[in-house]
């Protein structure tokens, strides 16, 4: 074989190689990036089922309580305690694992049940008598809709989360943030006098109780060594002793 062949023999195995290379570098590419992602798919569910097994305890551990908690007084002041409590240590669960908090609803204003008269007194709080007005009336415009002329009731589109206030531009950033650990969007228009602040109080106008008649109970689930967690917020009333399901949402962080 001549020079010139073998040269020529050289360069395209050369370029052979480079190509296998190419080829190998993505086929380890895509199978890291398939190994990541399976990854992150299981991690995913595990997370949710971690966050959705969460809520189930937590129901079952609350109606177990309160079964036990014949004493009237006693539960009253059981319920209302548990609002305070925080979140409790993470419970291990299989691969995953999950924390719980119970929030009192009633001891938040509802948006939803709110007359327009009671959002203004509240906002004012936050901002001047102008500017709350005016939210006040945005925030009853989005909930209600409809004719007043109309023989027909009114449509009823509630707010479904507080991020709504938000990114509806019913409230501004600045008065939410200060303004939003006293509201929530998941109420009955009950409030409980014995857990609600004073700054829920003044603008309260619906019944007052001694206790809660509805609870959210948050559950966040993940992977230990995985950044995704889920959460999931539950809402449950309370009947006797026992807690109906009323609605849920659930987000990823």
């Amino acid at each position: 074989m001549s020079r010139t062949r073998r040269g020529v023999a050289l360069v395209l195995v050369l370029w052979i190689v480079v190509i296998l290379g190419g080829i190998s570098a993505g086929v380890v590419r895509s199978a890291r990036t398939s190994i990541s992602i399976a990854a992150n798919a299981r991690a995913e569910i595990v997370a949710r089922a971690a966050a959705e097994s969460g809520i189930e305890a937590l129901v079952a551990s609350i109606e177990d309580t309160l079964f036990q908690l014949a004493e009237p007084s006693a539960r009253r002041d059981w319920l209302n305690a548990l609002g305070i409590a925080g979140a409790g240590d993470s419970v291990l669960l299989g691969d995953g694992r999950f924390s719980v908090t119970v929030v009192d609803v009633n001891a938040r204003l509802d948006v939803n049940a709110s007359t327009r008269s009671a959002l203004q007194v509240f906002f004012s709080q936050f901002t001047d008598p102008g500017e709350a007005a005016s939210i006040a009336a945005g925030i009853r415009a989005h909930i209600d809709s409809g004719s007043t002329g109309s023989p027909l009731p009114l449509k009823v589109t509630p707010v479904r989360s507080l991020e709504e206030l938000r990114l509806a531009r019913l409230v501004p950033d600045a008065i939410l943030t200060r303004a939003a650990q006293y509201l929530t969007v998941d109420g009955d228009g009950v409030i409980n006098s014995r857990t609600a602040s004073d700054t829920v109080l003044v603008a309260a106008t619906g019944e007052l109780r001694d206790e809660p008649s509805r609870l959210l109970l948050i559950s966040r689930g993940w992977v230990s060594g995985h950044p995704l967690t889920c959460e999931i917020q539950a809402v449950y009333a309370i009947t006797g002793n026992r807690l109906v399901f009323s609605h849920w949402r659930e987000r990823s962080l």
